[in-house]
């Protein structure tokens, strides 16, 4: 049998109504002395329900629906999840913390990761203020 090294990653989730997000850790081994290990990220599922959800059109990371949404350094992943028959049944849009000059690379625990989760906190209240503006409407 051979031996091989198993992946892990951390993951955060807070659900809303008809989203997630998500935080997510994992390590990789640097690849020099001034970068840590650690790869963080903020993610958020926006389901079919959800207003926002309409806003999106095809797979390019840069569109307007990605970029107003309040994501550090800007959208940097977005993938379309399917179901069985082809059907869009959520949108992930997120965004990395390994841009330059950012040191978040050291960083290893939730609590040591405050500013990622005010972040997330932001990304969440802010696809809740969206719901609530529609039910509103």
């Amino acid at each position: 049998m051979n031996e091989q090294e198993w992946d892990h990653k951390d993951e955060w989730r807070i659900r809303g109504r008809d989203f997630m997000v998500v935080v997510s850790r994992h390590t990789v081994k640097p690849v020099d002395y001034w970068e840590g290990p650690n790869r963080w990220a903020v993610y958020a599922y926006i389901y079919p329900k959800h207003p926002h959800f309409a806003n999106f059109e095809g797979p390019q990371m840069f569109q307007d629906a990605a970029a107003c949404m309040p994501l550090h350094a800007g959208p940097s992943y977005l993938r379309w999840h399917r179901d069985e028959d082809g059907n869009p049944c959520s949108v992930q849009v997120g965004a990395d913390y390994h841009h330059l000059h950012d040191d978040f690379t050291h960083i290893a625990t939730k609590q040591d990761a405050y500013r990622i989760f005010n972040d997330a906190k932001d990304l969440f209240d802010w696809l809740q203020g969206r719901a609530q503006q529609e039910q509103k409407a």
